[in-house]
């Protein structure tokens, strides 16, 4: 009990290659973000500090949303639409404003499915993932 999975920030896409980043829009939903140490192996950093949580991820939230109409892709839901996405290569969220309230809306369901197995998320130097206490 009490440990946490923590995945890196950027990290290599396990089908394409590319350079992804693993980051959450919405309310904060971790303690932090690890800032490696300075060894001169990236593959034996270790994490020296924490960022607080809204930080990085609201500055993030920020260069998404300026960067949204060039590099996005906006839905404008209806009645029946059905989506299939990356999660382990796109961004997606509701941005403040976009989303009316439940009693108006109606209620959205979102189903979760993980096909053909599960990649761990790893640098390009190789370090993955890790369980922090």
């Amino acid at each position: 009990g009490g440990e946490s999975y923590a995945p890196p920030l950027v990290y290599q896409h396990p089908t394409r290659g590319d350079t992804c980043m693993m980051l959450h829009c919405g309310p904060s939903f971790c303690s932090g973000w690890a800032v490696d140490d300075d060894s001169p192996d990236p593959a034996a950093r270790k994490p020296k500090s924490l960022i607080r949580p809204r930080v990085i991820q609201d500055e993030l939230t920020a260069r998404l949303d300026e960067a949204v109409d060039k590099i996005g892709l906006k839905m404008n839901w209806e009645v029946g639409d059905f989506a299939i996405n990356d999660n382990l290569g796109n961004c997606h969220y509701a941005p403040p404003g976009t989303q009316a309230r439940p009693a108006t809306a109606g209620l959205r369901i979102l189903h979760r499915t993980t096909i053909a197995g599960e990649e761990v998320p790893r640098k390009a130097d190789g370090r993955t993932s890790f369980m922090v206490a």
